[in-house]
């Protein structure tokens, strides 16, 4: 049950990079990553450049499993921002490492500008916006922390954005909102996506094969006694004919 966790991570990074086109929404261009850093094309020059890492750290309550359907579903939305530069390290077979500066007031100011332009690029109303703040339309909880060195302390050039976010519940009808529609059918056109975006849809729409019973019994995690006793049985039912009649018991 963790499909809107999913699209909302992708969302969120398709706002900010735009599909991996300009305009670059952020000043970090391209270099915007789900979960990890990947390799960039210049990454081996001297030189320093921001990017942001997307991670869905944690997902509470969002399986409807009995009571659970009554507790509000919260998830959060982690963002690092980085300035990173490389250097070289002869010692090891890869002579190039990715390191965070210590901070300075030229990278403060871009960090801040930056963290700007993330929040005002989560809600330009693109479909990846749209799709990311109708999985998520609350915030509960907005935190930004300043990186340090382990050891020290020092200020690196980093800093960690926690969005805590009152998040919907999966749709278990089998059928997908127009807002996430829109943007997988946008993010389908951008290759990396392309793949995933078939086997999420087959995901979402899956519960449609099934009864509402069954679909109500699925999301709930009920047993089949359970549901039927709350009126909602599943399996082969009992069917009247179609030709039985009643009659009225007159007493006589």
């Amino acid at each position: 049950m963790s499909l809107y966790r999913l699209v909302s991570r992708l969302a969120v990074v398709s706002a900010l990079n735009n599909y991996m086109a300009a305009p670059w929404p952020t000043l970090a261009g391209p270099n915007i990553f789900d979960s990890k850093i990947e390799p960039v094309e210049d990454m081996a020059k001297d030189r320093a450049f921001p990017c942001c890492v997307v991670y869905t750290d944690y997902d509470k309550d969002h399986w409807s499993k009995a009571p659970a359907g009554h507790k509000s579903r919260m998830m959060t939305v982690t963002l690092e921002l980085l300035i990173v530069q490389t250097a070289q390290d002869q010692s090891t077979a890869d002579p190039y490492k990715l390191e965070c500066p210590f901070t300075d007031s030229e990278i403060e100011t871009s960090l801040d500008i930056f963290e700007t332009q993330i929040f005002r690029a989560l809600g330009e109303g693109t479909e990846a916006s749209d799709a990311f703040n109708y999985i998520c339309p609350g915030v509960e909880n907005v935190i930004s922390r300043r990186g340090a060195s382990i050891e020290g302390g020092q200020r690196l050039a980093a800093r960690q954005i926690t969005l805590e976010m009152k998040t919907i519940r999966e749709n278990i009808q089998g059928t997908i909102p127009p807002q996430i529609a829109a943007f997988l059918d946008r993010a389908e056109q951008h290759p990396d996506y392309a793949d995933r975006i078939i086997d999420i849809r087959a995901a979402m729409t899956s519960p449609a094969t099934k009864t509402p019973n069954e679909r109500y019994m699925q999301a709930f995690g009920y047993s089949r006694d359970t549901s039927a006793r709350l009126g909602r049985p599943v399996g082969p039912q009992v069917m009247l004919p179609a030709n039985l009649t009643f009659t009225l018991n007159t007493g006589g």
